[in-house]
């Protein structure tokens, strides 16, 4: 009978101790967890609290405010080429549909976005490009119509059908009597 009680003392101890592991394990884990310790910590995500101490909310300085003041007129202007801005757009001066050159993208193959400023169905949109060398290249696409305006489907011209160098392009839109056109010019 003793021998009895022993080996029953001895498993309510062991589940006893167990338990307790059990318990400070899963404390630890709470803890890790909520406090973004190892094992849940991310190397590449700051807490917040250390965010909020590199903003500056001080008023901008002069040349803060200076050189927002001309970035925004060299926006306004179209007089800064940033790859993907274009000029403003260029009509026809009735029957007009608003084009704006949107992306011109460089690359292997070039990447070139007009939007139109009304809502049109059966537009066609031309692409015309100039180039060195009185090199040309021409392509057409339909439109796509949206909420509030239409876009031209998208030309996607291969830079072997190109040459290197300084670029002009024209995306020309035509609806039945109405017309508009945009230009800019790129270095691909």
């Amino acid at each position: 009978m003793l021998h009895t009680f022993k080996k029953k003392s001895s498993k309510k101890s062991l589940i006893i101790v167990i338990s307790v592991l059990a318990a400070i394990v899963v404390g630890w884990l709470y803890y890790a967890y909520h406090y973004q310790t190892w094992p849940f910590h991310s190397a590449s995500k700051p807490k917040i609290s250390s965010i909020s101490r590199k903003i500056d909310y001080s008023p901008p300085t002069d040349d803060q405010t200076k050189s927002g003041a001309d970035t925004k007129s060299e926006i306004a202007d179209g007089s800064k080429d940033k790859g993907a801005t274009a000029q403003p757009p260029t009509t026809t001066p009735q029957n007009t549909l608003g084009v704006t050159i949107t992306t011109v993208q460089p690359g292997q193959t070039v990447y070139i976005r007009a939007i139109i400023s009304s809502v049109v169905s059966s537009a066609t949109c031309t692409l015309t490009m100039t180039g060195p060398n009185g090199k040309t290249y021409s392509a057409t696409a339909p439109v796509q119509p949206m909420a509030s305006s239409s876009t031209c489907q998208g030309f996607n011209v291969p830079m072997t059908s190109l040459a290197s160098g300084a670029w002009q392009i024209t995306v020309a839109v035509t609806d039945g009597a109405n017309t508009g056109s945009a230009t800019t010019e790129k270095t691909l």
